[in-house]
Order: structure tokens, then C-alpha cells, then sequence
């Protein structure tokens, strides 16, 4: 079921459980006497919480270090037919293991496997790779930025579309802390997966766009940081400057509301530029040519100048030249599905990126992208196709 839900495997889980195993007795027991306890007699209840949080952080631990062990997951086909698949190969091994010589052959590929797979898994640079400033997630048609401030930290900017592919995402990265999450709009495709951005995960403030529509997407956001109680940050301000590790963003637009547009949303869309390893990162949200313009004339060209653009609207053709051409990134990521409805990302667009000499990756292409401070200088790792 569990293979089904999430589309992976994990090849830890039954190490894990067997790790946990003799911590879930006393946690269990004790957490229900802390709860039958407290009504009646609060230091009591208190004193058994205590003592049931020893064994409770055991497990913790356990889940942490399986869910950070290289290859601990493999990826595997969702759905009925994924874990129906699965069930079928696992009565089948079963099955050949009550005989000697299936039992051997079995017995020898899973240690072949393990020995040649771990020394490679643990010398291989892994993913993100060293030294990424900005990380643009395959995550289908939607947005799910990640710009990493420390080992297992990152600034999360925007949840695209699904819970499970924004969780699946962070865990990839090792992210088990956000000391930041940003809502460039609240549009379904960058804020549908935001209950897997907080899922098992320490998030410490939200930074979201002042434009509350669409009014389901606002409210899955506010209500995702309530349950979590996390406090969000008043409405950001341009020119305002937020500090996170060694990240500094600075909020560029919008430079006010822009209404009777094309799409309000998009062009009420924070634009915020990120400052990290000497690397300037132009992350624009949904903005269309209005807010462009808007933004162009408001900040300047010398603000917007970028070293990575992530380009507006999943690659739209609302784009206008000018601010194109005031960017002019070295890089230009497109987060993007593939195959969707929207015509994205224009062709006539990646052309014009192209010709300026900026080199472009999309995710419905290239899968994970990642731009990368590297000697000096900066470089582009992809992670293949989704």
C-alpha cells in the first residue's frame, strides 16, 4: 500500500524496524498512561510524557538516519498496479525461499548487489550536488524551488502541485529543516503540495505573497502553517531584505497591486532576488509582462540583473523583452510538465533565451536541475528525466 501511495521503495525499512522495535512498547504504554494521567493529576501525566519522550526520540533518531542512508529508497511504480506489483514479487521470493538453491541464489545477488551498489552510493557526490545555490524540482506543471543554506536546510520556495512529489522532493535533498518557506502566489500549482513541504519537517516562518487569490489556494496555505503553528511574516514589503545563513533575498515586487491584468495572481507574484556564494538568482513566481514592465520601471535594470534566472510562468509567452534583456541570466531554469495543456514553455521564448547566450534547462526535459557555485565560477547539473 505504502509503495502504491508514495511511488518508492524503501530498501532500509526492515533494518529500521527491527532498530525501533524496543522502543514502541514503552513509548506506546507510557504516552497512554500520560494521557489517562494528566486529566486527573498533572504532574503525574507530565512525569510519564517525560519518561515516554526517551523512547519516542529513539524512534525519531531511527526514522531520521534511515530516511538520510544512501539508496534508501528506490523508485517504483504508484498506484494499484505499484503495490499489487509488489505484493506479488514478495509472495514470490517467499515462496522460492523455502527451497536450498533459489534460497543461495538469492541469498548471493542480494549481497552481490549491496557490496557493489553502497561503495558507489557512499562515494558518489549524491544529490544536490556541491555546491548548488538554487534547485529547480521536477515536480510536474508547477514550481518547487529549493535554495539549500546548510546541510539539511534549505529555503523552500513554493510546494508545486501534489503533496507527495513535494515531500518525495525535500527528502531527496536531505531537507529536514526549513527555516523559510516562500509563496511566490497561491495558485494550485505552487502551493497544492504544501502540506508535503511541512510533512515530518521543522519549518520555521512563511513568507507569502500579499495578493490572497485564488482564495482556496490562500486558504490551504494558512491553514497548512496554523496546524503547524508557524508564524507567518507580515506582508513583505520591496527593498525588504531577509537574511537566512549565509542567503540574503530581497523582495523586488510587486512594486504595488497591479489589477484588471491578464491574470491578477500571476501579476501580483512575489519577484525576489537571491544573493548566495557570490551567485545572484532571479526567482519571479507566475509575473507576466504587466508586473515586468511594473518591475522594470520601478527597481531598474542594474536589480534585476541576475547571474540564474527562474524563468517567469513555467516559460509562458507573456514575457516582455525588456526585462528579459535587463536580467540577462547565464542560466535559465523553466520549471515545467510535461506534455501539459498551457503550450509551456514557448518556443519563440526559449529561442530568444538561447540566443543571448543563456543556457536553459527545463525539468519536463531535464529533470532536476540545479545551478552550482563552482571555483569561481558557475555551472548546471542535471539530474535527468523525471
Amino acid at each position: 500500500g505504502i509503495a502504491g501511495i508514495s511511488g518508492t521503495v524503501s530498501l532500509v525499512a526492515i533494518a529500521a524496524h527491527l532498530a525501533a522495535a524496543p522502543a514502541v512498547p514503552p513509548a506506546t504504554v507510557l504516552g497512554v498512561l500520560a494521557t489517562v494521567v494528566s486529566p486527573v493529576w498533572l504532574p503525574g501525566g507530565e512525569f510519564l510524557a517525560w519518561l515516554a519522550s526517551w523512547p519516542a526520540q529513539w524512534l525519531v533518531l531511527v526514522a531520521r538516519v534511515g530516511a538520510r542512508m544512501p539508496a534508501a529508497v528506490v523508485a517504483w511504480p504508484g498506484g494499484w498496479a505499484g503495490g499489487l506489483l509488489l505484493a506479488v514479487l514478495t509472495v514470490a521470493v517467499l515462496l522460492a525461499a523455502r527451497h536450498r538453491l533459489p534460497r543461495r541464489l538469492l541469498a548471493a545477488g542480494t549481497a552481490a548487489v549491496v557490496a557493489g551498489a553502497m561503495p558507489v552510493a557512499w562515494l558518489a557526490s549524491g544529490w544536490p550536488p556541491a555546491g548548488a545555490v538554487v534547485v529547480a524540482r521536477a515536480v510536474g506543471q508547477g514550481d518547487l524551488i529549493v535554495v539549500p543554506v546548510r546541510a539539511g536546510e534549505a529555503i523552500v520556495v513554493d510546494a508545486g502541485p501534489e503533496p507527495v512529489a513535494a515531500d518525495r522532493c525535500l527528502r531527496d535533498l536531505g531537507v529536514s529543516s526549513v527555516p523559510l518557506f516562500v509563496v511566490s502566489h497561491f495558485h494550485a500549482d505552487h502551493v497544492g503540495g504544501v502540506s508535503g513541504v511541512f510533512r515530518g519537517r521543522r519549518v520555521g516562518a512563511v513568507l507569502a505573497a500579499a495578493w490572497p487569490e485564488p482564495e482556496y489556494g490562500h486558504r490551504l496555505v494558512l491553514e497548512a502553517a496554523a496546524a503547524a503553528g508557524v508564524q507567518r511574516w507580515p506582508d513583505p514589503q520591496p527593498g525588504t531584505s531577509y537574511r537566512v545563513g549565509p542567503v540574503t533575498l530581497t523582495v523586488l515586487a510587486p512594486p504595488g497591486r497591479l489589477t484588471g491584468t491578464r491574470s491578477d495572481p500571476n501579476n501580483n507574484s512575489l519577484v525576489l532576488r537571491v544573493e548566495a556564494a557570490g551567485v545572484r538568482v532571479l526567482l519571479s513566481g507566475d509575473a507576466e509582462i504587466e508586473l515586468q514592465q511594473a518591475l522594470l520601471t520601478a527597481v531598474g535594470p542594474d536589480a534585476l540583473r541576475a547571474d540564474v534566472l527562474k524563468v517567469p510562468h513555467h516559460g509562458s509567452a507573456f514575457q516582455h523583452d525588456a526585462f528579459l534583456a535587463a536580467v540577462a541570466p547565464a542560466v535559465a531554469l523553466v520549471p515545467v510538465g510535461e506534455g501539459n495543456d498551457y503550450g509551456h514553455p514557448d518556443p519563440d521564448l526559449l529561442a530568444r533565451l538561447a540566443a543571448t547566450g543563456a543556457r536553459v534547462l527545463r525539468t519536463d526535459v531535464d529533470g532536476d536541475v540545479a545551478a552550482v557555485s563552482q571555483g569561481g565560477g558557475l555551472a548546471v547539473v542535471a539530474r535527468g528525466s523525471p
